[in-house]
């Protein structure tokens, strides 16, 4: 089913939140404002927002260090993120999670330092969900390069052999780390691992937010049927380095070109504009209205009380007791 046009103007605007957040975050840190490095999603947020549009607030999402885009797209909002951000005592975590960013009242639990740990994690609460007899998905969104890790193969597996509620949702964006995808595949494809399970799987365009909102929904409806675990490839590209201080010259230039050529968001925009949805004052409208919720969840954070030395002391054990 094609999306309307209401909420493909829903989805771009989430779009726009996530490329302003990630824009901010960066001018503040050449200004020297913060100190906080990034890993930037820049170009990849049709598949960051198209993967999570589907999920309901009862599902759960395991997400990942690159950028803000699924937990803007779960619901997380721009203050909440920068309390977090700027180690702020009202943040989700409580100032401590910071880049690792995780919303008990979302359902996210949280990422894990070491990528590809949480592989089975996902696994677990899709268990969970399966013994509890509910109609809750996990959605485990991932990179490329940790589906290489070593808990990947063995999750997929016990998750195919007791058909649990987990969508793997994986965001193949050319590169691992400092280097290209094909300096560690010998395979163009990751999708293809999941047959080996006996699980479905598709390869979409990642940079469509229509395509990913839509492939997600099909995956999402299996899993929430009880037929098992589904595994989506979008392919993206990562326009950012891998992290702030990356000077990226492993990047070909000529191949940056041509995916910005693509940027998922001008795709939208045109998209909206050629549904008569938006015009083009409209859209210059909505980006300002995008910027100016950005830069006072800014202000707020910066104003918000930092934690005291008591608070380390906190959430340490699950009750009461004396350290």
């Amino acid at each position: 089913m094609s999306l309307s046009n209401a909420k493909l103007l829903e989805l771009y605007r989430k779009m726009l939140l996530v490329r302003s957040m990630e824009e901010t975050h960066g001018k503040l840190l050449q200004e020297g404002k913060i100190q906080l490095m990034g890993h930037f999603g820049t170009g990849q947020e049709a598949v960051a927002i198209g993967v999570t549009g589907p999920l309901r607030p009862e599902d759960i999402l395991f997400g990942t260090h690159r950028g803000v885009g699924e937990f803007i797209g779960k619901g997380m909002t721009p203050k909440d993120i920068w309390l977090e951000y700027l180690g702020k005592k009202a943040g989700p975590c409580r100032g401590k999670g910071t880049l690792h960013l995780a919303d008990r009242k979302l359902n996210i639990p949280g990422l894990v330092s070491s990528l590809g740990a949480d592989f089975s994690m996902a696994v677990g609460t899709a268990l969970a969900s399966k013994m509890r007899r509910t109609d809750q998905v996990t959605l485990y969104y991932v990179g490329e390069g940790t589906c290489n890790q070593a808990d990947a193969h063995p999750s997929m597996c016990m998750a195919a052999l007791w058909k649990l509620p987990v969508v793997f949702a994986v965001c193949t964006n050319q590169f691992c780390e400092l280097s290209y995808m094909c300096d560690h595949y010998p395979t163009d494809d990751v999708a293809p691992r999941a047959a080996g399970y006996g699980i479905p799987y598709e390869v979409v365009d990642g940079q469509d937010i229509a395509v990913t909102y839509e492939a997600t929904e099909r995956a999402v409806a299996h899993a929430r049927r009880g037929q098992g675990p589904f595994l989506v490839e979008y392919k993206t590209f990562r326009m950012a380095t891998h992290f702030t201080g990356d000077p990226g010259h492993y990047v070909n230039p000529e191949e940056r070109e041509q995916w910005a050529a693509r940027d998922p968001i001008d795709l939208c925009r045109k998209k909206l504009l050629e549904a008569a949805v938006i015009t083009a004052d409209a859209d210059q409208k909505l980006r300002a209205e995008v910027q100016a919720e950005v830069d006072g969840a800014v202000r707020e954070g910066f104003a918000a009380a930092d934690p005291t030395v008591e608070d380390l002391f906190e959430d340490l054990y699950s009750g009461k007791g004396v350290l």
